[in-house]
């Protein structure tokens, strides 16, 4: 396979300049599929047919910050999961962890997941999808499972990629998750792991990531 970086190249123009990453707090509320705001003439002239959409779960605001940082590099689209219930705390221990373990316990069962409001869309029409995930007592976090669980048929032959954010545990846990869930995707190698402490340095990781990714 080629590299990614000549795949989005030439399906989207990588941007030459890109600004440094911030974090900030408080959440984004739209989870609608964003697109970029003045696509580049790569997107319409380019003779390969093909799109990339980031899908991302963020509850702290870091896998925010680092899709988006990855939106303006690549040009992709964006989808953001939001949970149905946005007042439960599912990152909360007594919450959060009871649920991961009946994920592990019945993870065919739809009872399991934690309910969300976005839905896949246009899904269909995407050959790249690359996932930005929080990390939660080693595996992924549960609304994006859920999403993964319900829409994971729809990405079967397509080129999935990852990137996870953790505080400080290695990521196999969620490589694992998303394999479980996406069973049929042409995973991206190598996942691009960007610890919690270096979110502001995100920009130069994802450039080099997207170098080295096949």
């Amino acid at each position: 396979m080629k590299k990614l970086i000549f795949i989005l190249a030439a399906i989207f123009g990588l941007s030459l300049t890109v600004s440094a990453c911030s974090t900030h707090d408080g959440r984004i509320e739209k989870s609608e599929t964003e697109r970029p705001d003045e696509p580049s003439d790569s997107d319409t002239d380019s003779g390969i047919m093909g799109k990339t959409l980031i899908v991302y779960y963020s509850f702290t605001n870091n896998s925010h910050v680092i899709a988006t940082e990855l939106q303006k590099q690549t040009e992709a689209d964006m989808l953001r999961v939001e949970p149905a219930d946005e007042n439960v705390d599912y990152n909360d221990y007594s919450i959060g962890l009871p649920m991961m373990n009946l994920i592990k316990a019945h993870p065919d069962d739809p009872a399991s997941y934690p309910a969300i409001k976005t839905t896949s869309g246009n899904l269909g029409d995407y050959d790249n999808v690359i996932i930005v995930a929080p990390l939660w007592w080693n595996n992924m976090a549960t609304p994006l499972q859920t999403f993964l669980f319900k829409y994971g048929a729809e990405m079967e032959g397509k080129h999935i990629g990852l990137i996870v954010s953790s505080g400080e545990s290695s990521i196999e846990g969620v490589e694992a998750d998303v394999k479980r869930l996406v069973p049929k995707g042409k995973y991206l190698n190598p996942s691009l792991w960007i610890l919690r402490s270096r979110t502001n340095q995100c920009r130069t990781l994802i450039e080099e990531w997207l170098k080295t990714i096949h």
